[in-house]
């Protein structure tokens, strides 16, 4: 009876034990934005190790589509039922900072600089600086980077007469290009699948013709900048190549997926898309992926500017675990667990050193690196805005689209995005 009575005694004291640790667990509730089987099977991959390496954390991972993020947040942000953790776009971590809904991370990174002598903010590209340091402090961590390229047919330039080893290096010879490539196609494929309707692929386009071009979106006096002649010059160029033939008749109407996929069914001869075109024409097996070449950016008369997209992972203020959350936020956006959950789902990390590394340093990816040197946000050279997120929504597409269907002329379309951008700036 002593012996069963000591047995007894050390397993309620083990059990008490483990109730314990159970209780001093930490949960951080993380909301990811992938859906897809892959990227959730790479999501999982890296918070098995995180709590294999940090057994009393563990990271709850719930599902939010982008479509719904942003509903999401605002509904949270007014009711309660924020994560801890969430991505974010980098175009939106200002209108959350400057509510005062997110938490700097600077003196977790500066902990991790010290027991890992890194030196994080080095590692972080020159436009994500812009996003994401904002008043002298850094809000964000970056998971992967995005910019694009043009795709060109170099079977069907030779078929129009053009040199396929010359592919457009300016946004005038774009159009030019276009044109003459729509005219050869004669129906069974045009110049570009170029967007110039109310999606947000038109002003991720656009915004390389009016940065090239020397337009900048907010002005020294804090207000809309674009109307001058170099976003006007930039404006007329880009619908210009709706208006000659260079791209579909329904250009206007439709939307980003739709011009991709008809790159990838051989609609089109040039594409400006991302460096994951070409493993998917590969994957597909399209004929013509063998023909198919890749060049930078059209650069406009002051520079080459490539578009900048890309997510991080915040933490926000309301989280109750935030140094448990950081841990997290740190071990998902750098080193091989980054690296392995970039191999997985094909993109780009937000990590100089380990894009410049295996496999980014082949094929098709060395272009679209060196591009990100060059890749700024919309409002460059300007500092971000809280607004943002709704400017890129339905302002610039708007006079884009406006122009290429004949409704407003250059002119009336800048006055009236400048009202509108006004308006959106003063609330």
């Amino acid at each position: 009876m002593r012996l069963r009575s000591v047995l007894a005694a050390s397993a309620f004291a083990v059990g008490l034990a483990m109730g314990q640790t159970a209780m001093a667990d930490t949960t951080v509730t993380f909301w990811q934005f992938f859906t897809g089987d892959t990227d959730v099977a790479a999501w999982r991959d890296a918070i098995a190790k995180f709590e294999s390496a940090n057994p009393d954390i563990k990271i709850n991972m719930e599902l939010v589509p982008w479509s719904e993020q942003q509903q999401r947040f605002v509904t949270a942000l007014a009711t309660g039922g924020l994560p801890d953790v969430s991505m974010l776009g980098n175009n939106v971590v200002a209108q959350f900072q400057a509510t005062g809904s997110l938490a700097p991370l600077d003196e977790y990174v500066a902990a991790y600089d010290a027991a890992n002598g890194t030196k994080i903010v080095d590692e972080i590209w020159p436009g994500d600086k812009g996003y994401y340091i904002l008043d002298g402090k850094l809000w964000a961590s970056p998971i992967a980077v995005e910019t694009r390229a043009l795709y060109y047919r170099k079977d069907l330039f030779k078929e129009a007469g053009l040199d396929p080893a010359k592919p457009p290096q300016t946004w005038e010879e774009l159009a030019t290009a276009a044109a003459a490539l729509s005219k050869a196609g004669n129906g069974k494929y045009y110049g570009i699948a170029l967007p110039m309707s109310i999606t947000y692929n038109t002003v991720q386009n656009f915004m390389s013709t009016y940065l090239g071009y020397g337009a900048r979106m907010i002005g020294e006096d804090g207000k809309c900048g674009f109307d001058t002649p170099e976003f006007k010059s930039a404006l007329d160029v880009y619908t210009r190549i709706y208006k000659d033939g260079g791209t579909h008749p329904d250009a206007p109407t439709m939307d980003g997926d739709t011009l991709r996929r008809g790159f990838a069914d051989g609609k089109y001869a040039m594409h400006i898309q991302n460096a994951s075109l070409m493993k998917q024409l590969q994957d597909e097996g399209a004929p013509f992926a063998g023909d198919v070449g890749i060049a930078k950016i059209p650069a406009g008369p002051v520079n080459r500017s490539g578009f900048l997209g890309g997510w991080p992972l915040v933490l926000w203020n309301a989280s109750e675990h935030k140094e448990a959350a950081a841990k997290w936020i740190l071990f998902a956006t750098h080193g091989d667990v980054l690296k392995d959950m970039a191999v997985a789902s094909g993109f780009i990390p937000g990590s100089i050193p380990l894009a410049q590394g295996a496999p980014w340093d082949a094929f098709p990816y060395p272009l679209f690196v060196e591009q990100l040197q060059d890749a700024r946000p919309y409002q460059y050279p300007s500092a971000p805005l809280a607004q943002m997120g709704q400017l890129e929504v339905d302002t610039i597409q708007k006079a884009v689209q406006a122009v290429a269907l004949g409704q407003q002329s250059v002119d009336e379309a800048t006055t009236q995005l400048c009202t509108t951008i006004n308006e959106v700036l003063a609330r």
